[in-house]
């Protein structure tokens, strides 16, 4: 009758595996594991882009400065040169000048990138923090769900074990009914005992055999509970 149950008995062990089956082949927290991987995905491509817009923000300006002229000042004369090569040149002829022109071209970008980055950079921090905000609200509605399926099946197992002593007692109760009435059914043929007596011992027996029939439909119904709470399907 348990199909493809791993066990069907109301022990620790047999409903902590039931338990187990029942939350790993769930469809909708399968849906709702999927649905939190790829929020996280998204979270890390999130942060790489957001960690690639700031690299860039801060070195743009200083190749922008490399490309700009500058002004440069020797034996009291002062000039202005431009261009990437000359700046590249002045790299080695003036250096204080060009590496004061790339740290004040670098320094508000960097200062920024180190307090939370510009308006884009602000932006994808919050981007980030609703998805982190939407995977936690997920993994808590997942563990609630989870939670909830595993008192059902609880209570399943519980509700089946009952049916199953009922049933057990209708049937030993119809079978010593069923020998009692054959035992009657041979002495009202040799004429002991009369027609009322047999009729209401008959009547008895079907009553008995009705019950027990009603305890196996409602055993069938509990185990089938649990097949669906387990593994999703009515055999």
């Amino acid at each position: 009758m348990k199909g493809e149950l791993p066990c069907l008995t109301a022990t620790r062990d047999c409903i902590s595996q039931l338990q187990a089956t029942a939350t790993g082949r769930n469809p909708l927290l399968l849906e709702i594991d999927n649905r939190i991987e790829e929020i996280n995905m998204r979270i890390e491509e999130a942060r790489a882009s957001n960690k690639k817009s700031i690299r860039l923000s801060v070195l743009t300006p200083a190749l922008q400065a490399l490309l700009s002229p500058q002004t440069i000042t020797q034996n009291g004369r002062t000039r202005t040169t431009g261009g990437f090569l000359s700046n590249i040149i002045s790299i080695f002829t003036n250096p204080v000048g060009i590496v004061d022109k790339l740290l004040s071209a670098v320094g508000v970008p960097l200062l920024q990138s180190t307090f939370g980055g510009n308006e884009q950079n602000q932006r994808n921090a919050i981007a980030i923090s609703d998805l982190q905000v939407k995977s936690a609200e997920l993994q808590r509605g997942r563990a609630e769900l989870a939670q909830k399926i595993r008192e059902q099946v609880y209570l399943a197992v519980f509700d089946y074990d009952d049916a199953a002593r009922e049933f057990q007692i209708s049937q030993e109760v119809a079978k010593r009914d069923a020998a009692r009435m054959q035992l009657l059914e041979v002495e009202y043929r040799f004429g002991e005992g009369n027609t009322n007596s047999y009729l209401n011992s008959l009547n008895s027996l079907d009553g008995k055999k009705g019950q027990t029939y009603r305890a196996w439909a409602t055993l069938r119904s509990r185990i089938e509970k649990i097949k669906l709470l387990v593994l999703g399907v009515d055999e």
